[in-house]
């Protein structure tokens, strides 16, 4: 057991060594310059002699015969040499000290050291005395991280500014301080448990976040990137660890990753697949997907998905119109709101208290951030006018208009109504809107 705490010490010695200073004191004819003394715990001191005969004491006092006290004891050999001594600083407190030759204490030739724990450096401290930082530390705590960017170990952050958080969609990070498993995981695809100086990253070096994501690594002739950021600041250096400022914030999954890696959308999947809009769903920028369900698609009439399976062009188009070609964060959504799809047509936004409705679609999942945009789970399939429900069971045929119970022309979008459907070949077809 003494041995592991000698090797514990040890350990603590190197680490506080690693980041010391040393301290230069003149000595002279009655006088120590400077007199007095503020160094860290690891710190150390060298005494010089510039003319004279003397020494170092930290024992006994030469003028009282008692004591000093000190944390740590010690004296140096009296010498005219302009080297007198050099003692490293490894317990805190104040010391006293005076010269012991003849009468040379009595004539004034005292001094004092103080020894300071030295300040913590760690990559939370970084993050908390940045002002570029506000906003990544207000999440760090909120996650609760602050521990694991203090403790000791070897870490690495790619710390986004407040700039990089202000470039994502309005309303997201009030939503992720509501879903902090969300922010957690988003923050933990930030770290990497290794400390990895620029110099040690490659081009297309893939690494590991603690999430257990990846990132990828590209350097040219602009300089660093980590996926998406820049490093416009690299190589702070912690105590357990090191800190690359970025200009964006690293987020771990695009919006199609965030489909294919759910199981209640393969449906949505496997349409997205057969119009080749994966890319598009995919590519850096920022969307919004109203994503329906596989349940969702289940409420099609029976053959519905075959049918536009084989009439693709229609299929994108309808996959087209649960897309926004912004981030829109559900909390940026307001009763009423119209918003413009990707396909040129228009989905209307009603919030209740039910909850908040894409057309006849209610929002069942909300803000599930991507490293594009953003993805809303949705409960029905959105279909664009004049495309209905009843119109998919008559592809062949052409639609005209919607007529209410009055006969008179309304649009097939009513929520709650009966209206019927009228078709150029002079056929009429009741629908329930729900």
């Amino acid at each position: 057991m003494k041995k592991i705490k000698l090797l514990i010490c040890s350990l603590f010695l190197l680490a506080a060594n690693l980041h010391a200073t040393n301290y230069d004191i003149d000595a002279g004819n009655y006088y120590y310059l400077p007199q007095s003394l503020t160094v860290n715990i690891g710190d150390s001191v060298t005494w010089t002699n510039i003319i004279g005969f003397h020494n170092v004491n930290f024992d006994i006092n030469s003028v009282t015969g008692n004591s000093f006290n000190n944390p740590v004891s010690f004296i140096s050999t009296p010498t005219a040499s302009s080297f007198l001594y050099t003692h490293v600083f490894n317990v805190p407190g104040t010391y006293s000290y005076d010269c012991s030759v003849g009468s040379h204490a009595a004539n004034g030739m005292v001094g004092t050291i103080v020894v300071n724990v030295a300040p913590s450096n760690s990559i939370y401290d970084i993050v908390s005395n940045s002002p570029d930082h506000t906003t990544l530390k207000v999440a760090i705590d909120a996650c609760g991280l602050d521990g694991v960017l203090s403790d000791p170990g070897t870490l690495t952050l790619f710390a986004p500014t407040d700039a990089a958080f202000d470039l994502l969609p309005v309303g997201t990070l009030n939503a992720l301080l509501n879903d902090i498993p969300q922010l957690t995981d988003i923050l933990k695809h930030h770290v990497v448990g290794a400390s990895v100086m620029s110099t040690a990253l490659s081009n297309n070096q893939v690494v590991t976040t603690l999430l257990g994501t990846n990132v990828t690594v590209t350097i040219n002739s602009m300089g660093i990137f980590i996926d998406n950021a820049q490093v416009i600041v690299a190589d702070i250096v912690a105590d357990n660890g090191v800190v690359h400022v970025i200009d964006a914030v690293l987020l771990p999954t695009s919006i199609y990753d965030i489909v294919s890696n759910s199981t209640a959308h393969t449906t949505l999947k496997v349409a997205i697949d057969a119009c080749g809009l994966d890319g598009v769903l995919s590519d850096p920028g920022s969307l919004t997907l109203f994503a329906p369900t596989d349940a969702a698609f289940d409420l099609l009439p029976v053959g519905t998905l075959n049918t536009l399976l084989n009439d693709i062009p229609q299929l994108t188009d309808i996959l087209k119109h649960h897309v926004v070609g912004a981030g829109v964060m559900s909390t940026a959504l307001s009763n009423n709101q119209v918003v413009t799809t990707l396909l040129g047509t228009n989905v209307t936004v009603t919030i209740n208290s039910m909850g908040i409705f894409i057309d006849n679609a209610q929002v069942i999942v909300a803000d599930l951030i991507a490293d594009n945009g953003v993805v809303h789970v949705i409960d029905a399939v959105l279909l664009p006018t004049p495309t209905s429900v009843s119109e998919l069971n008559h592809l062949d045929k052409e639609y005209l208009y919607s007529v209410n119970i009055l006969g008179e022309k309304v649009s097939n979008n009513l929520k709650n109504q009966i209206i019927f459907n009228v078709f150029k070949d002079g056929s009429v077809e009741k629908v329930f809107n729900k």
